[in-house]
Protein backbone atom coordinates (compact mmCIF):
# COMPACT_ATOMS: atom_id res chain seq x y z
CA UNK A 1 0.00 0.00 0.00
CA UNK A 2 2.64 2.70 -0.02
CA UNK A 3 3.27 5.34 2.53
CA UNK A 4 2.31 7.45 -0.31
CA UNK A 5 -1.67 7.87 1.73
CA UNK A 6 0.09 10.34 3.45
CA UNK A 7 0.54 12.75 0.82
CA UNK A 8 -1.84 14.11 -2.13
CA UNK A 9 -1.09 13.39 -4.77
CA UNK A 10 -10.93 -18.88 -13.46
CA UNK A 11 -13.28 -20.47 -14.14
CA UNK A 12 -12.96 -19.45 -17.82
CA UNK A 13 -16.57 -17.19 -17.43
CA UNK A 14 -17.28 -14.38 -19.13
CA UNK A 15 -15.46 -11.37 -18.08
CA UNK A 16 -18.08 -9.00 -16.39
CA UNK A 17 -19.30 -5.89 -17.83
CA UNK A 18 -18.66 -2.13 -16.19
CA UNK A 19 -17.10 1.29 -16.65
CA UNK A 20 -16.99 4.02 -14.70
CA UNK A 21 -19.77 6.17 -14.34
CA UNK A 22 -20.38 9.50 -15.89
CA UNK A 23 -19.07 12.23 -13.41
CA UNK A 24 -21.87 14.41 -11.59
CA UNK A 25 -21.69 18.36 -12.50
CA UNK A 26 -21.04 18.37 -8.34
CA UNK A 27 -18.55 15.76 -8.22
CA UNK A 28 -16.41 17.24 -5.32
CA UNK A 29 -19.34 18.53 -3.46
CA UNK A 30 -20.11 17.14 -0.12
CA UNK A 31 -23.51 15.71 -0.95
CA UNK A 32 -21.96 13.48 -3.28
CA UNK A 33 -19.03 11.72 -1.40
CA UNK A 34 -20.97 11.13 1.89
CA UNK A 35 -23.39 9.12 -0.08
CA UNK A 36 -20.90 6.11 -0.70
CA UNK A 37 -20.78 3.65 1.28
CA UNK A 38 -18.82 3.25 4.96
CA UNK A 39 -16.96 -0.01 5.86
CA UNK A 40 -18.25 -2.23 3.07
CA UNK A 41 -17.16 -4.35 0.40
CA UNK A 42 -18.59 -4.15 -3.28
CA UNK A 43 -20.15 -7.29 -4.47
CA UNK A 44 -17.67 -9.85 -6.13
CA UNK A 45 -18.19 -10.26 -10.02
CA UNK A 46 -17.38 -14.21 -10.21
CA UNK A 47 -20.01 -16.66 -9.56
CA UNK A 48 -18.74 -18.61 -6.34
CA UNK A 49 -18.98 -17.44 -2.96
CA UNK A 50 -15.67 -17.49 -1.07
CA UNK A 51 -14.11 -18.89 1.56
CA UNK A 52 -11.14 -17.57 4.03
CA UNK A 53 -8.37 -18.11 6.48
CA UNK A 54 -5.49 -17.93 7.76
CA UNK A 55 -2.33 -20.32 8.19
CA UNK A 56 1.51 -20.53 8.72
CA UNK A 57 3.80 -21.92 6.64
CA UNK A 58 7.57 -23.22 7.54
CA UNK A 59 10.26 -24.41 5.75
CA UNK A 60 12.19 -27.75 7.07
CA UNK A 61 14.95 -26.11 9.63
CA UNK A 62 18.13 -26.89 8.35
CA UNK A 63 21.50 -26.46 9.26
CA UNK A 64 23.24 -23.00 8.06
CA UNK A 65 20.31 -22.28 6.22
CA UNK A 66 18.01 -19.74 7.95
CA UNK A 67 14.15 -21.16 8.41
CA UNK A 68 11.32 -19.93 5.94
CA UNK A 69 8.54 -18.85 8.15
CA UNK A 70 5.02 -17.15 6.90
CA UNK A 71 1.29 -16.44 7.76
CA UNK A 72 -0.98 -16.27 4.59
CA UNK A 73 -4.36 -15.48 4.30
CA UNK A 74 -6.29 -18.14 1.52
CA UNK A 75 -9.14 -17.20 -0.68
CA UNK A 76 -10.72 -19.66 -2.37
CA UNK A 77 -13.96 -20.88 -3.95
CA UNK A 78 -17.05 -21.50 -2.15
CA UNK A 79 -20.49 -23.17 -4.00
CA UNK A 80 -22.93 -20.47 -2.87
CA UNK A 81 -25.53 -22.95 -1.54
CA UNK A 82 -22.33 -23.65 1.57
CA UNK A 83 -21.93 -20.44 2.13
CA UNK A 84 -24.77 -19.88 4.20
CA UNK A 85 -22.63 -22.40 6.76
CA UNK A 86 -20.13 -20.42 8.01
CA UNK A 87 -20.12 -16.69 9.30
CA UNK A 88 -18.63 -13.89 7.60
CA UNK A 89 -15.25 -13.42 7.77
CA UNK A 90 -13.36 -10.49 9.59
CA UNK A 91 -11.14 -8.07 7.44
CA UNK A 92 -8.40 -7.48 10.11
CA UNK A 93 -6.19 -10.71 11.35
CA UNK A 94 -7.48 -11.38 14.52
CA UNK A 95 -7.33 -14.54 16.21
CA UNK A 96 -3.97 -16.17 14.20
CA UNK A 97 -1.06 -14.21 14.87
CA UNK A 98 -1.91 -11.01 16.34
CA UNK A 99 -5.23 -9.15 17.47
CA UNK A 100 -6.96 -6.66 15.63
CA UNK A 101 -5.61 -4.18 18.25
CA UNK A 102 -2.03 -4.91 17.05
CA UNK A 103 -3.00 -4.29 13.79
CA UNK A 104 -4.31 -1.18 14.05
CA UNK A 105 -2.16 0.31 16.16
CA UNK A 106 0.49 -0.59 13.41
CA UNK A 107 -1.34 0.82 10.66
CA UNK A 108 -1.61 4.50 12.72
CA UNK A 109 2.42 3.62 13.10
CA UNK A 110 2.46 3.55 9.61
CA UNK A 111 0.93 7.08 8.95
CA UNK A 112 2.08 8.60 11.99
CA UNK A 113 5.30 8.15 13.50
CA UNK A 114 5.50 6.24 16.48
CA UNK A 115 4.28 7.78 19.51
CA UNK A 116 1.13 9.22 21.32
CA UNK A 117 -0.39 10.30 18.52
CA UNK A 118 -0.48 7.28 16.64
CA UNK A 119 -1.29 5.24 19.61
CA UNK A 120 -4.08 7.38 20.21
CA UNK A 121 -5.14 7.67 16.57
CA UNK A 122 -4.71 3.15 16.51
CA UNK A 123 -6.78 3.04 19.88
CA UNK A 124 -9.57 5.48 19.76
CA UNK A 125 -9.86 5.90 15.96
CA UNK A 126 -8.38 2.81 13.63
CA UNK A 127 -9.12 0.06 16.38
CA UNK A 128 -13.33 1.06 16.34
CA UNK A 129 -13.72 0.99 12.78
CA UNK A 130 -11.06 -1.78 11.26
CA UNK A 131 -12.35 -4.18 14.24
CA UNK A 132 -15.66 -4.04 13.19
CA UNK A 133 -15.27 -4.64 9.32
CA UNK A 134 -16.40 -7.74 7.95
CA UNK A 135 -15.56 -9.13 3.97
CA UNK A 136 -17.85 -10.80 2.03
CA UNK A 137 -15.87 -14.28 2.16
CA UNK A 138 -16.77 -16.74 4.60
CA UNK A 139 -14.64 -18.16 7.51
CA UNK A 140 -13.55 -21.47 6.95
CA UNK A 141 -16.16 -22.27 4.59
CA UNK A 142 -15.92 -25.55 3.03
CA UNK A 143 -14.16 -25.99 -0.73
CA UNK A 144 -15.89 -26.14 -3.76
CA UNK A 145 -16.13 -29.51 -5.16
CA UNK A 146 -15.56 -31.03 -8.59
CA UNK A 147 -13.53 -28.48 -10.12
CA UNK A 148 -9.61 -27.65 -10.08
CA UNK A 149 -7.83 -24.60 -9.03
CA UNK A 150 -5.68 -22.32 -11.13
CA UNK A 151 -3.35 -20.12 -8.07
CA UNK A 152 -2.63 -16.62 -7.64
CA UNK A 153 0.22 -15.46 -5.59
CA UNK A 154 -0.97 -12.04 -4.29
CA UNK A 155 2.12 -9.18 -2.43
CA UNK A 156 1.42 -6.08 -0.64
CA UNK A 157 2.44 -3.06 -1.02
CA UNK A 158 4.86 -0.79 1.52
CA UNK A 159 2.66 -0.78 4.57
CA UNK A 160 0.01 -3.32 3.90
CA UNK A 161 -0.29 -6.95 5.22
CA UNK A 162 -2.68 -10.00 4.00
CA UNK A 163 -5.76 -8.64 4.22
CA UNK A 164 -5.81 -4.97 3.00
CA UNK A 165 -6.36 -6.07 -0.83
CA UNK A 166 -8.82 -8.27 0.19
CA UNK A 167 -11.52 -6.91 -2.62
CA UNK A 168 -8.81 -7.96 -5.28
CA UNK A 169 -8.08 -11.44 -3.53
CA UNK A 170 -11.82 -11.86 -3.15
CA UNK A 171 -12.83 -11.25 -6.81
CA UNK A 172 -10.15 -13.52 -8.28
CA UNK A 173 -11.66 -16.07 -6.09
CA UNK A 174 -14.78 -15.94 -6.65
CA UNK A 175 -13.60 -16.66 -10.27
CA UNK A 176 -12.50 -19.89 -9.11
CA UNK A 177 -8.77 -19.13 -8.29
CA UNK A 178 -7.02 -20.10 -5.03
CA UNK A 179 -5.85 -16.93 -4.07
CA UNK A 180 -2.74 -16.92 -1.45
CA UNK A 181 -2.52 -13.28 -0.22
CA UNK A 182 1.21 -12.85 1.64
CA UNK A 183 2.86 -11.25 4.49
CA UNK A 184 5.69 -10.44 3.91
CA UNK A 185 8.59 -10.67 6.35
CA UNK A 186 10.98 -8.08 5.27
CA UNK A 187 9.78 -5.25 7.62
CA UNK A 188 7.71 -3.90 4.60
CA UNK A 189 4.71 -4.86 6.02
CA UNK A 190 2.71 -2.82 8.81
CA UNK A 191 3.15 -5.72 11.08
CA UNK A 192 3.28 -9.60 10.59
CA UNK A 193 3.07 -12.23 13.86
CA UNK A 194 3.17 -15.37 13.68
CA UNK A 195 1.69 -18.02 15.80
CA UNK A 196 4.80 -18.58 17.83
CA UNK A 197 4.91 -15.00 18.57
CA UNK A 198 7.28 -14.05 16.24
CA UNK A 199 6.96 -10.56 15.85
CA UNK A 200 8.38 -8.29 12.54
CA UNK A 201 7.75 -4.45 13.00
CA UNK A 202 6.89 -1.92 9.88
CA UNK A 203 10.95 -1.07 9.31
CA UNK A 204 10.49 2.99 9.11
CA UNK A 205 12.69 4.45 6.48
CA UNK A 206 13.09 8.23 5.74
CA UNK A 207 12.06 9.42 2.16
CA UNK A 208 15.75 10.47 1.78
CA UNK A 209 18.50 9.34 -0.80
CA UNK A 210 21.21 8.30 1.88
CA UNK A 211 19.92 6.45 4.94
CA UNK A 212 22.08 6.45 7.83
CA UNK A 213 22.48 3.79 10.19
CA UNK A 214 21.69 3.46 13.67
CA UNK A 215 25.46 3.06 15.60
CA UNK A 216 26.60 0.23 17.30
CA UNK A 217 27.44 0.93 20.61
CA UNK A 218 31.42 -0.32 21.22
CA UNK A 219 31.38 -3.04 24.01
CA UNK A 220 33.52 -1.14 27.18
CA UNK A 221 34.11 1.72 24.82
CA UNK A 222 34.16 5.70 24.92
CA UNK A 223 32.19 6.90 22.38
CA UNK A 224 30.31 4.92 19.36
CA UNK A 225 33.18 6.18 17.05
CA UNK A 226 36.32 5.00 18.47
CA UNK A 227 36.60 1.98 16.05
CA UNK A 228 34.90 3.61 12.28
CA UNK A 229 35.17 0.40 10.08
CA UNK A 230 32.86 -1.24 12.64
CA UNK A 231 29.97 0.87 12.21
CA UNK A 232 27.00 0.03 10.08
CA UNK A 233 28.04 2.05 6.61
CA UNK A 234 25.33 4.12 5.36
CA UNK A 235 22.84 2.71 2.90
CA UNK A 236 21.12 4.38 -0.33
CA UNK A 237 17.57 3.85 -0.59
CA UNK A 238 18.19 1.67 -3.52
CA UNK A 239 20.52 -0.31 -1.55
CA UNK A 240 18.08 -0.83 1.07
CA UNK A 241 14.81 -1.38 -1.21
CA UNK A 242 16.32 -3.50 -3.35
CA UNK A 243 17.56 -5.53 -0.75
CA UNK A 244 14.24 -6.04 0.63
CA UNK A 245 12.81 -6.77 -2.42
CA UNK A 246 15.09 -9.68 -2.80
CA UNK A 247 13.84 -10.97 0.22
CA UNK A 248 10.53 -10.64 -1.17
CA UNK A 249 11.20 -12.61 -4.08
CA UNK A 250 12.65 -15.42 -2.32
CA UNK A 251 9.16 -15.80 -0.34
CA UNK A 252 7.52 -16.00 -3.58
CA UNK A 253 9.60 -18.71 -4.60
CA UNK A 254 8.80 -20.49 -0.94
CA UNK A 255 5.18 -19.97 -1.55
CA UNK A 256 5.77 -21.78 -5.33
CA UNK A 257 7.29 -24.86 -3.28
CA UNK A 258 4.68 -24.48 -0.61
CA UNK A 259 2.06 -25.03 -3.24
CA UNK A 260 4.00 -27.62 -4.94
CA UNK A 261 4.13 -29.61 -1.31
CA UNK A 262 0.17 -28.89 -0.85
CA UNK A 263 -0.81 -30.62 -4.17
CA UNK A 264 1.31 -33.88 -3.87
CA UNK A 265 0.54 -34.42 0.51
CA UNK A 266 4.01 -33.54 1.26
CA UNK A 267 6.00 -31.91 4.62
CA UNK A 268 2.12 -31.67 5.98
CA UNK A 269 3.32 -31.10 9.06
CA UNK A 270 5.34 -27.81 8.02
CA UNK A 271 2.86 -26.76 5.25
CA UNK A 272 -0.63 -27.56 6.28
CA UNK A 273 -3.80 -27.08 5.69
CA UNK A 274 -7.14 -26.37 7.93
CA UNK A 275 -9.66 -28.50 7.86
CA UNK A 276 -12.16 -26.35 5.29
CA UNK A 277 -9.52 -27.37 2.82
CA UNK A 278 -8.68 -30.72 3.74
CA UNK A 279 -9.39 -32.23 0.22
CA UNK A 280 -7.63 -29.63 -1.81
CA UNK A 281 -3.99 -31.75 -2.44
CA UNK A 282 -4.31 -33.03 -6.00
CA UNK A 283 -6.65 -30.02 -7.28
CA UNK A 284 -4.37 -27.25 -7.32
CA UNK A 285 -2.88 -26.34 -11.44
CA UNK A 286 0.67 -26.39 -10.96
CA UNK A 287 0.99 -25.44 -14.28
CA UNK A 288 -1.03 -22.87 -13.85
CA UNK A 289 -0.09 -19.89 -11.59
CA UNK A 290 0.23 -16.40 -11.71
CA UNK A 291 1.24 -14.07 -9.26
CA UNK A 292 0.44 -10.32 -8.76
CA UNK A 293 0.80 -6.96 -6.03
CA UNK A 294 0.54 -3.22 -5.39
CA UNK A 295 3.26 -1.22 -5.39
CA UNK A 296 6.34 -2.55 -3.87
CA UNK A 297 4.22 -5.86 -4.10
CA UNK A 298 4.06 -5.26 -7.92
CA UNK A 299 7.75 -4.68 -8.54
CA UNK A 300 7.69 -8.44 -6.18
CA UNK A 301 5.57 -9.53 -9.09
CA UNK A 302 7.38 -8.48 -11.70
CA UNK A 303 10.60 -9.47 -10.10
CA UNK A 304 9.42 -12.92 -9.33
CA UNK A 305 8.47 -13.71 -12.74
CA UNK A 306 11.74 -13.26 -14.43
CA UNK A 307 12.86 -15.10 -10.79
CA UNK A 308 10.96 -18.58 -11.51
CA UNK A 309 9.70 -19.98 -14.43
CA UNK A 310 6.33 -21.84 -12.50
CA UNK A 311 4.67 -18.49 -12.27
CA UNK A 312 2.80 -18.08 -16.10
CA UNK A 313 1.15 -14.87 -16.03
CA UNK A 314 2.01 -11.03 -13.76
CA UNK A 315 -0.08 -8.27 -12.67
CA UNK A 316 1.52 -5.27 -11.67
CA UNK A 317 -0.85 -2.46 -9.84
CA UNK A 318 0.41 1.16 -10.03
CA UNK A 319 4.03 -0.40 -9.70
CA UNK A 320 7.06 1.32 -7.73
CA UNK A 321 9.99 0.10 -9.98
CA UNK A 322 12.34 1.61 -8.28
CA UNK A 323 13.80 -1.15 -6.34
CA UNK A 324 14.46 -3.58 -9.27
CA UNK A 325 17.85 -4.49 -10.35
CA UNK A 326 19.94 -3.44 -13.38
CA UNK A 327 19.90 -6.81 -14.55
CA UNK A 328 15.97 -7.14 -14.61
CA UNK A 329 15.57 -3.89 -15.91
CA UNK A 330 17.45 -4.93 -18.62
CA UNK A 331 15.84 -8.80 -19.27
CA UNK A 332 13.61 -9.49 -22.09
CA UNK A 333 10.31 -10.45 -19.91
CA UNK A 334 9.25 -13.71 -19.71
CA UNK A 335 5.74 -13.97 -19.23
CA UNK A 336 2.62 -11.90 -20.14
CA UNK A 337 2.59 -9.17 -17.93
CA UNK A 338 -0.35 -6.52 -17.49
CA UNK A 339 0.64 -3.01 -15.46
CA UNK A 340 -2.12 -1.64 -14.44
CA UNK A 341 -1.58 2.32 -13.87
CA UNK A 342 -3.23 5.63 -11.84
CA UNK A 343 -3.15 8.96 -12.71
CA UNK A 344 -0.63 9.38 -9.91
CA UNK A 345 1.29 6.41 -11.57
CA UNK A 346 5.76 7.08 -11.46
CA UNK A 347 5.28 9.53 -9.11
CA UNK A 348 7.10 7.63 -6.85
CA UNK A 349 9.61 7.31 -9.19
CA UNK A 350 8.90 10.36 -11.06
CA UNK A 351 9.67 9.84 -15.31
CA UNK A 352 11.86 6.84 -14.51
CA UNK A 353 8.67 3.70 -13.85
CA UNK A 354 7.38 4.51 -17.62
CA UNK A 355 10.42 4.23 -18.94
CA UNK A 356 10.87 0.35 -17.41
CA UNK A 357 7.48 -0.52 -19.14
CA UNK A 358 8.05 0.76 -22.29
CA UNK A 359 11.69 -0.85 -22.40
CA UNK A 360 9.77 -4.05 -21.35
CA UNK A 361 7.51 -3.48 -24.58
CA UNK A 362 10.18 -3.11 -27.00
CA UNK A 363 12.40 -5.84 -25.73
CA UNK A 364 9.40 -8.55 -25.46
CA UNK A 365 8.22 -7.85 -29.24
CA UNK A 366 10.86 -10.00 -31.08
CA UNK A 367 10.09 -12.91 -28.22
CA UNK A 368 6.57 -13.25 -28.57
CA UNK A 369 5.68 -12.26 -25.15
CA UNK A 370 3.09 -9.85 -24.50
CA UNK A 371 3.01 -7.03 -22.57
CA UNK A 372 0.20 -5.01 -21.63
CA UNK A 373 -0.30 -1.40 -19.74
CA UNK A 374 -3.71 0.07 -19.15
CA UNK A 375 -4.15 3.55 -17.53
CA UNK A 376 -7.60 2.80 -15.28
CA UNK A 377 -8.96 6.94 -15.50
CA UNK A 378 -9.86 8.90 -12.40
CA UNK A 379 -7.51 6.61 -9.77
CA UNK A 380 -4.95 6.99 -7.11
CA UNK A 381 -2.17 4.84 -6.15
CA UNK A 382 -4.17 3.93 -3.39
CA UNK A 383 -7.55 2.91 -5.57
CA UNK A 384 -5.92 -1.01 -5.83
CA UNK A 385 -6.14 -1.30 -1.88
CA UNK A 386 -9.63 -1.77 -0.25
CA UNK A 387 -8.93 1.65 1.89
CA UNK A 388 -10.86 3.93 -0.92
CA UNK A 389 -13.62 1.33 -0.65
CA UNK A 390 -14.03 1.05 3.03
CA UNK A 391 -13.31 5.14 3.61
CA UNK A 392 -14.22 6.57 0.34
CA UNK A 393 -15.29 10.10 2.30
CA UNK A 394 -12.07 10.20 4.10
CA UNK A 395 -9.72 8.99 1.32
CA UNK A 396 -10.97 11.66 -0.84
CA UNK A 397 -10.87 14.34 1.61
CA UNK A 398 -7.18 14.00 1.78
CA UNK A 399 -6.87 13.30 -2.20
CA UNK A 400 -5.48 9.36 -2.50
CA UNK A 401 -8.76 8.36 -4.34
CA UNK A 402 -10.52 8.82 -6.69
CA UNK A 403 -13.86 10.32 -6.82
CA UNK A 404 -15.88 6.78 -7.60
CA UNK A 405 -13.76 4.07 -5.45
CA UNK A 406 -16.22 1.48 -5.95
CA UNK A 407 -16.90 1.68 -9.73
CA UNK A 408 -12.87 1.49 -10.55
CA UNK A 409 -11.98 -1.43 -8.43
CA UNK A 410 -15.09 -3.31 -10.11
CA UNK A 411 -13.02 -2.16 -13.34
CA UNK A 412 -9.74 -3.15 -11.98
CA UNK A 413 -10.62 -6.59 -10.81
CA UNK A 414 -12.54 -7.28 -14.30
CA UNK A 415 -9.42 -7.10 -15.89
CA UNK A 416 -7.36 -8.63 -13.48
CA UNK A 417 -9.82 -12.01 -13.94
CA UNK A 418 -9.99 -11.63 -17.73
CA UNK A 419 -6.21 -11.16 -18.05
CA UNK A 420 -5.41 -14.19 -15.61
CA UNK A 421 -8.59 -16.48 -17.35
CA UNK A 422 -6.55 -15.80 -20.74
CA UNK A 423 -3.15 -16.54 -20.48
CA UNK A 424 -3.82 -18.76 -17.54
CA UNK A 425 -6.21 -20.97 -19.38
CA UNK A 426 -6.00 -24.10 -21.54
CA UNK A 427 -5.24 -24.80 -25.18
CA UNK A 428 -4.61 -22.21 -28.16
CA UNK A 429 -6.14 -18.84 -26.40
CA UNK A 430 -4.03 -18.54 -23.72
CA UNK A 431 -0.74 -18.84 -26.81
CA UNK A 432 -2.43 -15.80 -28.27
CA UNK A 433 -2.45 -12.07 -27.51
CA UNK A 434 -5.12 -10.46 -24.99
CA UNK A 435 -7.17 -8.28 -26.29
CA UNK A 436 -8.69 -5.81 -23.93
CA UNK A 437 -12.58 -6.00 -23.90
CA UNK A 438 -14.56 -3.22 -25.16
CA UNK A 439 -16.83 -2.38 -23.13
CA UNK A 440 -13.30 -1.16 -20.94
CA UNK A 441 -12.52 1.29 -23.94
CA UNK A 442 -13.99 4.21 -21.87
CA UNK A 443 -12.76 3.11 -18.59
CA UNK A 444 -8.91 3.08 -19.39
CA UNK A 445 -6.43 3.71 -21.90
CA UNK A 446 -4.78 0.57 -22.81
CA UNK A 447 -1.45 -0.15 -25.04
CA UNK A 448 0.44 -3.12 -25.44
CA UNK A 449 4.16 -4.26 -27.13
CA UNK A 450 2.74 -2.78 -30.32
CA UNK A 451 2.99 0.25 -29.15
CA UNK A 452 4.79 2.48 -26.09
CA UNK A 453 1.99 3.26 -23.20
CA UNK A 454 3.08 6.57 -22.89
CA UNK A 455 6.39 7.77 -25.54
CA UNK A 456 9.02 6.46 -27.19
CA UNK A 457 11.31 6.74 -24.30
CA UNK A 458 12.28 3.86 -22.63
CA UNK A 459 16.86 4.48 -22.00
CA UNK A 460 18.48 6.77 -19.72
CA UNK A 461 16.94 4.97 -16.67
CA UNK A 462 18.55 6.25 -13.69
CA UNK A 463 19.13 3.25 -11.65
CA UNK A 464 19.23 4.05 -7.73
CA UNK A 465 18.59 7.46 -8.02
CA UNK A 466 15.85 8.25 -5.59
CA UNK A 467 14.11 11.49 -6.67
CA UNK A 468 11.92 11.71 -3.90
CA UNK A 469 14.16 13.58 -1.31
CA UNK A 470 13.17 16.92 -1.23
CA UNK A 471 16.48 17.77 -2.37
CA UNK A 472 15.95 15.69 -5.12
CA UNK A 473 19.57 14.32 -4.58
CA UNK A 474 21.20 12.33 -7.52
CA UNK A 475 23.35 9.65 -6.84
CA UNK A 476 26.60 10.32 -8.72
CA UNK A 477 27.47 6.78 -9.30
CA UNK A 478 23.68 5.83 -10.58
CA UNK A 479 23.91 3.57 -13.63
CA UNK A 480 21.90 4.33 -16.57
CA UNK A 481 20.59 1.97 -19.01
Amino acid sequence: CGRAMRHAPGDGGECGRVRLGEEEEEDCSRKHITTMPFLTFPEQTGRFAVGQCDIMWQSRQENGKEQTKMVVRLFYPVMPEDASKAEKAAWLPDQYGANSYSYAQAYARFFWKPGITASLVGTLGFLPLMSSVKTLTYDHAPLAQGMTFKTIIYSHGLGGNRSCYSAVCTDLASHGYFVIAAEHSDGSACLSVLPDKTVVEHKIVPGKALIPQRPKRIPRGFTESLIPEQQPKTLTQFELRNGQLSHRVSEVVFLLDCIEKLNAKIDTDIVPLPECLADLPGRIEVDHIGVMGHSFGASTAVASSFEDVRIKACIAHDAWLFPLSLETIRAVPRVPTLFLTADTFDYLWPGEGRKVINGYMSRSKPHGVYIHAAHVKGTFHQNYSDFPILAPDITQAIGVSGQNPEESMKVIVQLDSCFFDHYLGQGKEAKDKWRCPEEFRDAIDHKDSEEDIFDDSHNDIKIGVFTNDRNHYQMPEANQV
